[in-house]
């Protein structure tokens, strides 16, 4: 085989080690079943855009990502099978899915230094569109008082106990390769960090507590003209939700005079998937149902 000479080399840190292992695992053992789905969002982007204008006038802002968090939020409402935790044994052939009560969004989200985390808005079911939009602001504040390290560190280490009390002796060798090489705070410098109260920073809650994930494409690049076709399901949730960037493309409406026209639309490219062992794709119909009643009738975002 021919020697490649590398232009660095870069060690994973513990939170590549940690997407790797929870991604691994993801596609070693679910059966991803993924749909897309492309909605016709035109109307309801002239609606957000009213809603904006008016938010501004009143000196706060929204984010379109917000507002099409609180639809997919919607969307779980209208199918709790969806917003579940799932438990399988392949060599028993015995599972069981936990439906929840709590929506528990888990939020993909860039920071500074341009790694990935994926913390969670806790209680999202019972959040109005103002409070789900300070929700998001607030947890923004509190990824700026993180040690993104120390918390997945944390994150690890309750997951590694958990796994060994399941009797999954497996992880010991995770933790004789990994635990004793990840760079803690020490000193003076720890005790001012866990000086800070948790209600103002990120705790390993923040990224166990997930019952579904929303992930999305288009608020990194919204001039990109592709799509998910597949995403990873973060086990054990069964449910994820990709989202992509608004595109203009032809397509028939229903015109002022009440006949179907031909004209240039806003898409919503959109990827669902699920996690076959635990449910069939009817489980989507309620969900696509609502996402479908949402969009052809964009003012009630203005009752959430």
């Amino acid at each position: 085989m021919q020697k490649i000479n590398a232009k660095n080399l870069k060690e994973f840190d513990i939170q590549r080690q940690m997407v790797a292992h929870m991604t691994s695992l993801s596609w070693q053992n679910i059966p991803h079943v993924s749909y897309l789905y492309e909605p016709d969002v035109t109307e309801f982007c002239a609606e957000f855009k009213k809603l904006a204008k008016e938010y501004e006038i009143a000196d706060h802002k929204i984010s379109f990502n917000t507002v099409l968090l609180k639809v997919v939020i919607e969307g779980m409402k209208a199918n709790p099978d969806l917003n579940a935790r799932f438990e399988y044994n392949l060599l028993k052939a015995k599972g069981r899915l936990m439906i929840c009560e709590e929506i528990n969004v888990t939020l993909p989200w860039k920071l500074s230094d341009g790694r990935m985390i994926t913390p969670t808005i806790n209680h999202a079911e019972t959040m109005t569109l103002n409070s789900l939009n300070e929700a998001v602001a607030e947890l923004a504040k509190k990824i700026s008082r993180t040690n993104i390290d120390e918390l997945i560190y944390k994150a690890v280490v309750t997951n590694t106990l958990d796994e060994l009390k399941k009797g999954n002796l497996s992880v010991i060798q995770r933790i004789l390769a990994n635990f004793s090489r990840i760079k803690r705070l020490k000193g003076d410098e720890k005790k001012k960090y866990y000086a800070i109260p948790e209600n103002e920073r990120l705790t390993d809650s923040y990224l166990t507590s997930g019952t579904v994930t929303v992930s999305n494409i288009g608020s990194l690049y919204k001039e990109q003209k592709g799509y998910f076709g597949l995403l990873e399901i973060v086990p054990p949730q069964i449910f994820a939700v990709g989202l992509g960037a608004i595109q203009e493309k032809p397509g028939i409406f229903i015109g002022k005079s009440g006949e179907k026209e031909i004209g240039i639309r806003n898409t919503l490219p959109t990827c669902l998937v699920f996690d076959h062992r635990a449910v069939d794709f009817d489980a989507l119909v309620p969900f696509l149902k609502k996402m479908d009643e949402i969009f052809a009738h964009p003012e009630v975002i203005r009752n959430w």
